[in-house]
């Protein structure tokens, strides 16, 4: 049997129940009565429960097929922390647990409160869950997830578990997963550009007597192995004792390091999202923004530098500054940066993250490819609970490409305030989760960063042979997003259970001069077939890659 999914699910829920099943790219459709299926998910109740092999019943209210009494656990503040198996996630909407079933599938973290459990049900098999997924979902994508549950990839463990409970069933399921044909995942070298030379900045401003305090008195001069580098005391004062010469011109300006990128990334595909404006801090509709948030360079002046690095193959985004608050100064900003690049739509990352419930909108209306701010000022992780690039709330199209790694969140006193040891660690984590899900890593490393005071270099060059032995497909922020565009476009037009195998027929399945997606088939425990020809097989699941073809036949 090769599972079908057909939804149930409460009125206002049907755009995250559609955005869910973009990320977890499986065949399913909104439930028809009399129309057979093999998975059916139900959110609310129903009279009549509908036949299929597996229920997926979700929510904290009583529904009519509860065996026994339900219990509406008391709401907290902050998530609840929920177990189901070896993996731990957060909970934020509202939760019920259950006093009988005939398996356990989670509970409360530490205690013996089931919040999920798996029964019969009229000859069918039912999973029922303590909350509502859809509504999870949409507050994960819609809100985000504090720091402290940054290291979560909460919305993907709920695909994982929708995942297991299916293949446990004894069904086949067909799934394109978030993953190029051929690669372990997607990793996106991306750079903000607060700053290009010491030299646009005045004498003593804020910015270059911060640089004279941190090079005077270093916070970390230890590597990722916890060694001294004393080398680097030693290249913070050639870097001050220079600083007249670099004012005069005399010498290199000590805060350009953009030709280094240049150098370590070539090949890699790196983006750099450069400030429209110079010295504007952003309107002052925030009272909160500082007056030293406004970049000293202007980009105009630099249509050399962004030559040379279009030349190199990297993309050119806006690191915003107003579009976030008004449509009119965000299409200002994407038309400075286009002008320059000479590009139709440019994507953009805000300044300092700024962002709100209305930014999706504006941001679609001013014409922007994407968007990559959904990220942590103060962590490293996954803000939205997903590797995926999706689809923001409030918007129609314009999608979201997640921030995953920042270097000032890593090392910032203020902030995490890590040894490069500790975001060693914390990096090598993050990779395991992204080979998990799939995805794509997005890493923020500024301009300046190689450079003396912060002396992150080191660290960085560790970071991309790390991820240059995973096999990942090094891909341009537009480029990982427009792959991810192209995947949403495929639909399963047929998927039939042959003697053979599964034979599936898709439609939009054209990676063009991307590369390719893939065709997963996940096989129920125990069912083995050691595959042939382009098929290949990794644990309980066979794939193929697919482009253009329309009808595909996957022999398990």
């Amino acid at each position: 049997m090769t599972a079908m999914i057909g939804i149930v699910c409460v009125r206002g829920q049907e755009r995250v129940v559609s955005e869910l099943f973009e990320l977890f790219k499986v065949p399913w459709e909104w439930y028809v009565e009399a129309k057979q299926y093999d998975v059916v998910i139900v959110t609310g109740d129903v009279n009549v429960f509908p036949q299929a092999k597996l229920l997926v019943v979700c929510g904290s209210e009583r529904k009519s097929c509860d065996l026994g009494p339900v219990t509406r656990l008391t709401a907290k503040p902050e998530a609840m922390l929920v177990e189901h198996g070896d993996c731990q996630l957060p909970i934020y909407g509202r939760l019920a647990c259950f006093e009988q079933c005939q398996e356990a599938i989670a509970r409360v973290r530490g205690t013996a409160q089931l919040v999920g459990i798996r029964y019969s049900y009229q000859g069918q098999s039912v999973i029922r869950l303590g909350y509502d997924l859809f509504d999870e979902v949409q507050y994960l994508l819609e809100k985000g997830q504090p720091a402290d549950q940054a290291l979560v990839p909460t919305v993907d463990l709920h695909i994982g578990f929708l995942r297991q409970w299916i293949v446990g069933e004894g069904m086949y399921l067909v799934e394109i997963p978030p993953v190029p044909s051929g690669y372990g995942f997607i990793a996106c070298l991306t750079h903000d550009v607060d700053f290009i030379n010491m030299g646009d900045h005045k004498p003593f401003d804020r910015s270059v007597l911060g640089f004279i305090a941190r090079s005077l008195f270093p916070r970390n001069l230890r590597d990722s192995r916890s060694e001294i580098v004393w080398s680097r005391i030693l290249r913070n004062w050639r870097a001050l004792l220079s600083l007249p010469a670099a004012y005069l011109g005399l010498s290199r300006d000590i805060w350009f390091d953009i030709d280094r990128y240049m150098v370590l990334e070539r090949g890699l595909a790196s983006t750099f999202y450069f400030i429209p404006l110079k010295g504007h801090a952003g309107e002052s509709r925030d009272p909160t923004i500082p007056s030293w948030r406004a970049a000293s360079y202007d980009v105009k002046e630099y249509r050399s530098l962004v030559k040379d690095l279009k030349h190199e193959g990297a993309e050119i985004g806006v690191h915003g500054i107003d579009a976030w608050q008004d449509i009119d100064l965000g299409a200002r900003e994407g038309a400075i940066l286009r002008s320059l690049c000479a590009e139709e739509r440019v994507g953009i990352r805000m300044h300092w993250l700024y962002f709100s419930q209305q930014s999706p909108k504006m941001l679609e209306e001013a014409g922007y490819e994407y968007d990559s701010t959904s990220g942590y000022n103060e962590a490293n992780g996954f803000r939205n609970g997903t590797t995926q690039v999706f689809c923001l709330p409030g918007s129609s199209k314009l999608l979201e490409l997640p921030l995953i790694v920042m270097d000032t969140a890593l090392f910032y006193s203020g902030r995490m305030g890590l040894s490069e040891a500790e975001a060693m660690k914390q990096c090598k984590g993050l990779i395991a989760t992204l080979r998990t899900h799939g995805g794509v890593l997005t890493i923020n490393w500024h301009t300046r960063s190689l450079s003396p005071e912060r002396n992150w270099d080191s660290f960085y060059i560790e970071l991309l042979g790390q991820l240059e032995i995973e096999n990942v497909w090094f891909a341009t922020a537009k480029s990982a997003v427009e792959w991810f565009r192209r995947r949403r476009r495929i639909r399963f037009e047929e998927v039939e259970r042959t003697p053979r195998g599964v034979k599936v027929r898709l439609h939009g399945a054209n990676s063009r001069d991307l590369p390719d997606f893939r065709l997963r088939v996940h096989r129920p425990a125990g069912e083995g077939n050691t595959g042939g020809g382009s098929q290949s097989v990794k644990g309980d699941w066979i794939e193929v890659p697919v482009s253009d073809r329309v009808k595909v036949e996957v022999t398990v």
